[in-house]
């Protein structure tokens, strides 16, 4: 393994025995190989892909796509069926709510014993021991039993044991979303100052933005399959198309984008024309209902532009390619800042501008003018489309993540923050 990469996953496989009765277990120890009493499932099937030290790979998946599995696996808890893992450094994993705790045993006595799991000797854990202690602000529960925490207190703990101990590898799985925000934004930060100090990470997490912030790359698992790997943002659209279709119209939509993609770029075709409404037949695009097939920003003039000053006006135009008859189409944008703040979000719903029953094989085209009226800074705008099932009510058709940047320049600094509202200060002297 090369000495620049923490983390190399080869050809991982696991398969589950899965009998229908009890006494089939007992034929099987029994038999000589001649009949199988069980089914065969395989949570993972060829898994292979490297992290590179200080570097953060989100993993995404719907449930039961085999994400948990991979980090069992990966952290050592779990045997794969065949192929192998190889780590290098001290690897710390948070992989349920209070794994590896004692629930008998307090806060304090399981810092210590969670110590030794890690390998470190008693000496060195004193050394970590209030930076633990502060971390985890659990106050006096410290020395009370695990087993009386909330399960809030729990991963406050689980989390500040296996960050504070300074790893050169960390797992993290869903148990992060258990904590309230301020807590949460406490240990992203955390992971952030891991991550410039040369640590891997694999976070596993539902939260697409947490993904395209904190994750240089993406791995996406459907059905224990690895689906795609690249950079963040490309995966959690994968993510969305998967989540927001129908699996079947999803693979073979997916085969087909890749066959126009291809296509395209052999003959040098503009990359944002990837998907056409005309490369897709009937039986390729059952269930997946429309599309963003195209997008761009234009200043009043009608110029591609991505630079404007506080004040100005953009245009953003997406094509909106439909596949099979839809009810309503609403589109919306959202624009974002670089740490993931929302700035500035709307849509054809708030201004009664909906795309009411448009007819399989249509296109549309939608234009928002905005006024930027935005502090200096870069800005990330987000497109998406979904079909309104009520006025509170809608179901993702399409989503494009990140896909325009913006940048909001001020010739002259007048404020701070998101928002450039318009303010006016008086000051005069108090006789």
């Amino acid at each position: 393994m090369s000495s620049e990469i923490a983390i190399s996953v080869e050809s991982v496989s696991k398969r589950y025995e899965m009998y229908s009765k009890p006494r089939d277990r007992l034929l099987q120890f029994f038999s000589s190989g001649n009949k199988q009493y069980f089914k065969e499932f395989w949570a993972l099937q060829k898994i292979s892909f490297d992290v590179k030290k200080g570097e953060t790979l989100g993993i995404l998946g719907r449930n039961g796509s085999g994400k948990s599995t991979l980090l069992q696996i990966i952290a050592g808890t779990l045997t794969p069926t065949t192929g192998s893992v190889r780590t290098s450094g001290v690897m710390a994993a948070l992989l349920e709510l209070g794994s590896g705790f004692n629930p008998e045993f307090t806060g304090r006595e399981n810092i210590y014993l969670n110590g030794v799991i890690l390998g470190f000797s008693r000496h060195e854990m004193d050394k970590r021991f209030d930076e633990i202690v502060s971390f985890a602000d659990i106050g006096d529960h410290l020395d009370q039993p695990i087993k009386t925490y909330s399960s809030g207190m729990t991963v406050r703990l689980a989390f500040s044991v296996q960050a504070c101990v300074s790893p050169q590898v960390l797992i993290v799985d869903e148990a992060l979303s258990v904590g309230d925000e301020k807590f949460q934004r406490k240990c992203f930060e955390y992971i952030e100052k891991l991550r410039k100090d040369g640590c891997s990470i694999l976070l596993v997490t539902h939260s697409t933005a947490t993904v395209e912030k904190f994750c240089q790359r993406g791995v996406l698992l459907h059905k224990g399959e690895m689906r795609g790997i690249g950079p963040a943002k490309e995966i959690v659209d994968q993510y969305h198309a998967l989540l927001y279709s129908d699996e079947k119209a999803y693979l073979r939509y997916q085969a087909s984008r890749d066959a126009n993609q291809h296509s395209s770029a052999m003959q040098n075709q503009h990359a944002k024309e990837d998907t056409p409404s005309s490369g897709l037949s009937t039986e390729d695009t059952s269930g997946l209902r429309a599309v963003i097939s195209g997008w761009d920003i234009f200043d009043t003039q009608g110029n591609p532009c991505e630079q404007y000053q506080t004040g100005d006006t953009f245009r953003v135009k997406l094509l909106i390619d439909v596949l099979s008859s839809v009810e309503e189409i609403q589109a919306g944008m959202l624009m974002r800042t670089v740490e993931g703040v929302s700035a500035f979000g709307t849509s054809t719903l708030y201004h009664k501008k909906n795309i009411t029953a448009p007819q399989k094989g249509s296109r549309y085209e939608v234009e928002f003018e905005v006024e930027v009226s935005l502090c200096a800074g870069s800005y990330f705008i987000t497109l998406a489309i979904a079909e309104a099932i009520s006025h509170s009510d809608m179901r993702y058709l399409d989503r494009k993540t990140d896909v325009i940047v913006v940048t909001v320049h001020q010739p002259r600094t007048l404020a701070s923050g998101i928002a450039m509202l318009d303010a006016k200060i008086t000051v005069s002297e108090v006789l």
